[in-house]
This record gives structure tokens, C-alpha cells and sequence, in this order.
């Protein structure tokens, strides 16, 4: 994965806020079936109300486009505590040199960190 998305998902999996907002773009939104769209400065609250757990970020394939990259990736959490998984599945993002533009989550398992909407 690119730079800037890297740096993104390693904030993630480190939960360190201050890494994944520089790593964002100023239009940068999470978007969720479950939880809705988040923008960059909705990021903080809602990352805060994730459960306890850990994430892991894996099979990445990239594009390189004019300027900037697409990628696609698969991803795990494991709230604190369970024995597996809670919650799988794929993302789609979006980076340019400026930072990440968008973040798509897909579910194969689970229903969103806050359940259905």
C-alpha cells in the first residue's frame, strides 16, 4: 500500500489519532454500510467508540493511477477478549499524495462496530 493509506491503517492498528488525521486528506470520508458516512473531522468522535480490539489489515492489492492509488484490501477485527473475529471483510481506498480521500468497508462477517443502522 501507498505511503499516506499506510500510514493510515498503521494509526489503526496502533490507535494513534494523530497518525491516521495527518494521514488523511481534507476531504477525506469513511464510508460504512452500518455506521454511515464519516468525514475527516467526524474521524476522532467515532474512532473513539470503537470497542477495545485489534485489527489486521491484509491480501492488499494496489493501483497506481495518475497522481495517486487505488487499493483493496481485506480486513479482520477481534474485539478484546473474543476468542475470533467478530467482524470481517473487504475495503476499498482511495489516496493521493495530499493524504487518504475515502475509506469503503465491506462486510463478509459482523454487522458494523455499532450494529445495524
Amino acid at each position: 500500500m501507498g505511503t499516506q493509506l499506510d500510514k493510515f491503517l498503521d494509526g489503526w492498528t496502533e490507535k494513534d489519532m494523530g497518525m491516521m488525521l495527518d494521514a488523511c486528506a481534507d476531504d477525506f470520508v469513511y464510508d460504512d454500510p452500518y455506521d454511515g458516512r464519516i468525514t475527516k473531522a467526524e474521524w476522532p468522535d467515532f474512532f473513539r467508540r470503537i470497542p477495545e480490539g485489534g485489527a489486521e489489515f491484509t491480501d492488499e492489492f494496489t493501483i497506481d493511477d495518475e497522481g495517486g492509488q487505488t487499493d483493496w484490501f481485506w480486513w479482520v477485527w477481534t474485539t478484546e477478549g473474543a476468542t475470533e473475529p467478530d467482524q470481517e471483510g473487504s475495503g476499498l481506498a482511495k489516496a493521493g499524495p495530499d493524504g487518504v480521500h475515502s475509506i469503503k468497508f465491506a462486510y463478509y462477517k459482523g454487522t458494523g462496530f455499532f450494529g445495524p443502522a
